[in-house]
């Protein structure tokens, strides 16, 4: 078919009076709005747009262009479809060429409705056009569906390589007010944007991160977030168990709600008052929740016959408090609320025309209710609710089958499975629900926040369960319990969505759980000694700073995960002394040892579920050069994809380093290594002391770091106390012993060139970058100060150390080993 534009007739009957040109011109104005608006796809090229056509399976954008300056289209990969202005394309779009239809669409959407009259009364009548865009399904004459437009799919959470979000609309502006939607991990899903229309009104419009369904492109869209959809404040509601959650309706009430009620979860739904049932509600399953609605004042609609005697529509009489859009919606949120078990109160708002229409608890706060009196409030106007008792008369399920059930019975929770066509759909929401309501799965699944793996708390109802981390083969042990107890047929991948959703709500920290649990600290001070108590190490004020810190910066790590902690405990001594076993009783059951690829960024996974992790003999650490040392034990977020993942994740460090060497001379750092403490264990190890007091040893721990203890050293203890100890496990270099007699026997600067051929005798051809930089260090290790030269460039010279502080540098003893006591070189 040909679309003639203007005026074209398909020969379905006299067409009414419908001025096409106006209509036409008037949508040529906003060409390039309305046509970005039906073809989201495709880009501007010049003056044309160019998209793929979606009535067709057209898989390559280019022959689908639209003239943004005349109006004309055409697709030249067909002959049957181009057309010369906006009406007649809507009409191939959206209205199966019906050009009288696309007219009245187009004259009401641009404000000429006088261009399109309604029909003549010659007119053959046919049913009303359903858009594409907007239908569910074909009207029953048609015989075939045409071919959807390709959609962008909402991705969940939001990738961590995703841009920033657009600041404005492109055809609304800035939004007035944003909304971040976010999972219980605090993951951003999406936004919520409110829009000042140029009537004053508001408009509401979501913003997801989304994917194209074909090409796999990703970008930012405004389309709405999938159903079912989440809760607003779900971050909230895991940051706080075991708090009451207060219901509002809009983002807006949800924050003026917590700023004021801190004690309380405030929370929303996306969508407004005929969205409820959208909504994901299974979050809230078995927790004390209070409803708030809207204080609404509508009024009843005025009849013809009243309008015809020119009633006053503000003479009407108010609807019923229990018909209001607000108390409506809240009334739905309950039933929600009800099948999953949730002990319910609904807050008595004023009743119809007493408060501006809509009137909520924002605007309460605005009336001067703050704090503690607006938590008053809610105590006195609370009143607990149970559902009905009869059988709801509301619409029966999708599968077309019984009403809801009664209130108390424990299957009420089914009433929310989605049906498709007679049978129950294997859907992620219905999954999650099973599982999160069926007896045989109460707690079973948690998530460790350690470990950061959802696990077996208690054994599955499949065959073989047993408690620990979840598997894959679990995955699938699962989906085929769910085969034979519910009859759906889930894919593994399905499951284990819901599972980690789930496992997600059920969070716990077993370290963090065993610090609490702690007897409170004595008042006996063992943190300072420990070292020198259960390690024979021998005491210095550098031993004891280590052995409190230490302690305190494991503690600092599981408390605060991605804290700054980037030590490493080293104890030297003999073999067979019991130092990986002393390691091993700190950390307890989150104790490990295997060695770690450093060049694998996935090998990082490993170090989750850690307290505390040992190199060996400094293993891997010892083999890396000094570079990689410090790139791995500075990180404090370690990227990696976990088994089973479909993308990469930012784990912050919940673990702490310590390595075992019977060398002396083991540290490659030329500057001296200050992220590792050393200690040198000379003593018989006390591992039974050890054991006993590692309970107390926390607990004091625990204590200052709740106190806010500091727990690194400062710039003058980095230089006066831990230098002195790094320093002399520095492999020794022969440059410095090589160069010492010609340096103190310098008056004058000299040159590193100076150096190299004069006090270590090397030919020129020898003077290297790698020799500069040796005989760099080696000359400051010597007290050697760089001094800056010019002469046309920039140069640097050294000027030689007196030989008092050289003569004092050298006999300084080492601290760790007290007085009368020497070091074992």
């Amino acid at each position: 078919m040909t679309n003639q534009g203007v005026g074209g007739d398909k020969g379905k009957g006299r067409l009414p009076d419908i001025d096409f040109k106006r209509i036409a011109s008037a949508a040529l104005a906003c060409a390039d709005s309305l046509v970005r608006e039906w073809l989201p796809d495709g880009h501007k090229v010049g003056h044309e747009w160019k998209a793929r056509n979606p009535i067709r399976d057209d898989r390559r954008e280019g022959s689908f262009s639209i003239n943004l300056a005349t109006g004309a289209w055409g697709d030249f990969a067909t002959d049957d479809a181009k057309g010369k202005d906006l009406v007649s394309l809507r009409a191939y779009l959206f209205h199966d060429d019906d050009q009288v239809e696309s007219a009245k669409y187009l004259a009401a959407k641009l404000g000429i409705p006088d261009a399109a009259p309604s029909a003549q009364p010659g007119e053959r009548a046919k049913p009303p056009a359903i858009p594409r865009e907007k239908a569910d399904k074909p009207p029953k004459e048609t015989e075939a569906k045409p071919p959807e437009a390709p959609k962008w799919v909402p991705v969940f959470p939001l990738p961590e390589n995703a841009p920033p979000p657009p600041r404005a609309h492109e055809f609304r502006g800035i939004p007035e007010r944003t909304w971040c939607y976010r999972d219980i991990q605090g993951r951003v899903l999406g936004y919520i944007c409110r829009f000042v229309k140029s009537t004053g009104g508001k408009e509401i419009t979501p913003l997801t991160y989304c994917r194209h369904e074909k090409t796999g492109a990703e970008k930012w869209c405004w389309v709405a977030f999938p159903e079912p959809r989440p809760l607003y404040g779900l971050d909230r509601l895991s940051a706080k168990p075991d708090a009451t959650v207060l219901v509002v309706e809009g983002e807006k009430c949800a924050d003026a709600g917590q700023a004021e009620l801190p004690d309380l979860v405030v929370m929303t739904w996306p969508g407004g008052a005929n969205a409820v049932d959208k909504a994901d509600w299974s979050p809230l399953a078995g927790r004390k929740v209070m409803t708030w609605a809207d204080a609404d004042s509508q009024r009843k609609k005025l009849s013809k016959a009243e309008k015809e005697a020119g009633v006053d529509p503000l003479d009407a009489p108010y609807l019923a408090a229990a018909d209001q859009p607000g108390a409506k919606a809240m009334a739905k949120v309950r039933l929600q609320l009800a099948a999953r078990g949730c002990r319910l109160w609904n807050v008595d708002i004023p009743g119809p025309g007493e408060k501006p229409d809509g009137w909520d608890i924002a605007d309460m706060i605005d009336d001067g209710w703050h704090g503690e009196d607006l938590a008053m409030h809610l105590r006195q106007h609370a009143k607990p609710w149970e559902p009905p008792s009869e059988e709801s008369d509301s619409a029966p399920s999708d599968a077309g089958e019984a009403k809801r059930r009664p209130a108390g019975d424990p299957d009420r929770w089914r009433d929310n499975l989605l049906w498709k066509k007679g049978e129950l759909s294997d859907c992620l929401a219905n999954v999650y629900d099973i599982l999160a309501n069926r007896r045989e799965w109460s707690g079973v699944l948690g998530f460790n926040e350690f470990s950061l793996r959802a696990v077996k708390l208690k054994p599955p109802p499949f065959a073989n369960g047993d408690v620990g981390d979840w598997e894959g083969v679990d995955d699938s042990r699962t989906a085929i319990w769910l085969t034979r107890q519910e009859e759906i047929t889930p894919t593994s991948a399905r499951v284990m969505e819901a599972v980690e959703t789930l496992a997600r709500a059920h969070s716990f920290h077993p370290v963090r759980d065993w610090l609490s649990s702690l007897p409170k600290h004595d008042g006996t001070a063992r943190i300072d000694t420990w070292l020198s108590d259960y390690l024979g190490v021998a005491t210095s004020e550098y031993v004891r700073l280590v052995s409190r810190w230490y302690l305190i910066g494991m503690v600092a790590r599981v408390m605060e995960p991605g804290v700054k902690f980037d030590t490493c405990l080293v104890l030297e001594g003999t073999q067979g002394k019991g130092k990986s076993t002393a390691l091993s009783i700190l950390a307890g059951d989150w104790f490990d040892d295997t060695d770690l690829d450093l060049n694998n960024k996935d090998a990082m996974a490993s170090l989750q579920g850690v307290w505390l992790h040992e190199f060996a003999e400094l293993g891997s650490l010892a083999k890396a050069e000094a570079s990689k040392q410090k790139s791995f034990l500075t990180r404090r977020v370690d990227k990696y994809r976990p088994v089973y993942g479909r993308r990469d994740i930012k784990a912050p460090r919940q673990t702490v380093f310590a390595g075992s060497v019977n060398d002396w001379e083991w540290q490659k750092d030329p500057t001296g290594g200050r992220r590792f403490w050393p200690v040198m264990c000379t003593d018989a190890l006390n591992l039974d002391g050890l054991r006993d007091n590692r309970d107390q040893l926390f607990a004091e721990a625990l204590a200052a770091y709740l106190a806010k203890e500091r727990f690194w050293p400062t710039a003058e203890q980095q230089k006066d106390i831990f230098d002195p100890e790094q320093l002399q496990r520095e492999q020794p270099d022969s440059f410095i012993d090589a160069l010492h007699d010609w340096v103190y026997g310098q008056t004058a600067d000299f040159s590193v060139a100076m150096a190299v051929l004069e006090g270590l005798k090397l030919d020129a051809s020898k003077l290297t970058r790698d020799t500069q930089t040796r005989v760099g260090i080696a000359l400051r290790k010597l007290g050697c100060t760089r001094v800056e030269k010019r002469n046309g460039m920039v140069r640097y010279w050294y000027r030689p150390p007196t030989r008092k502080a050289a003569s004092s540098e050298a006999t300084q003893p080492a601290q760790q080993y007290g007085e009368g006591r020497r070091a074992p070189f």
